[in-house]
């Protein structure tokens, strides 16, 4: 019979009772199948060089090796190996984007957000043909992770237009919003492709894929971006360093 495959999923958690809620709402979802669930990061590494699957679902905090930690061994035997982090520990975002996380999913999770997650998978999935690399491995689909009070964001570095540094906060631009976190600019900087993202002033980076003119003003230069009003700055100390790469 033709149809569309089921995306085989391990499950690993030390806790049982998330597992089962794991199972309890996968199970509703006819594109998901789980083909394992582990106890630990060991475990889990056995389970992927026997099961194959396309995806995991894993906690950080396990006996033996802890999430993040397995998923980079699961990497090393399948490289394109799909994997959303459900966990409680809110400090390892930023590790686990890094790794290329398709989603990070806080406990207790809530069923809304979970299947948002699993979306993605699925997205993915359906974006991407044999021999070609995944989505989330290419520079398009790279994110920012920023904090905001206690909510985290994850922003493709496609949609921002520049970022600015006013007192002790980072204001992050898009064509459609404005996101403001006490996170340090030059820890920013180190998150963005450096071919796309430019420190054109102490309190600004720009992307410079989407600078439509620069202008002259006084003792300093305007950078100015489709579809808003605002603008960055550019140092005169750096204006031909931004010439040169958008050329």
């Amino acid at each position: 019979m033709g149809g569309k495959m089921k995306t085989r999923i391990v499950l690993a958690d030390d806790n049982e009772d998330e597992l089962n809620i794991l199972r309890h709402y996968i199970g509703q979802l006819p594109d998901f199948h789980i083909v394992d669930t582990c106890r630990n990061g060991e475990e889990l590494i056995d389970s992927v060089m026997k099961s194959r699957p396309d995806a995991i679902l894993l906690d950080i905090r396990m006996p033996k090796l802890n999430g993040l930690e397995a998923i980079r061994a699961c990497l090393k035997i399948i490289s394109d190996l799909l994997f959303i982090f459900v966990t409680s520990d809110e400090e390892y975002a930023v590790q686990a984007f890094e790794l290329c996380a398709v989603d990070y999913v806080m406990k207790p999770v809530e069923k809304g957000r979970l299947y948002s997650a699993l979306e993605k998978i699925n997205k993915i999935r359906r974006r991407t043909e044999p021999g070609q690399a995944l989505p989330g491995t290419v520079e398009f689909e790279k994110r920012l992770i920023i904090r905001e009070g206690n909510d985290y964001y994850f922003i493709p570095v496609k949609d921002i237009l520049f970022i600015e540094k006013i007192g002790k906060k980072c204001h992050i631009y898009t064509a459609a919003n404005e996101y403001v976190t006490n996170d340090n600019i030059g820890e920013m900087l180190q998150q963005l492709p450096d071919h796309l993202f430019f420190l054109s002033h102490r309190s600004y980076i720009v992307n410079i894929t989407k600078i439509y003119c620069v202008l002259a003003r006084n003792q300093t230069y305007l950078a100015y971006f489709p579809n808003t009003s605002k603008y960055a700055h550019v140092s005169k100390l750096k204006i031909e360093e931004l010439q040169n790469k958008l050329k």
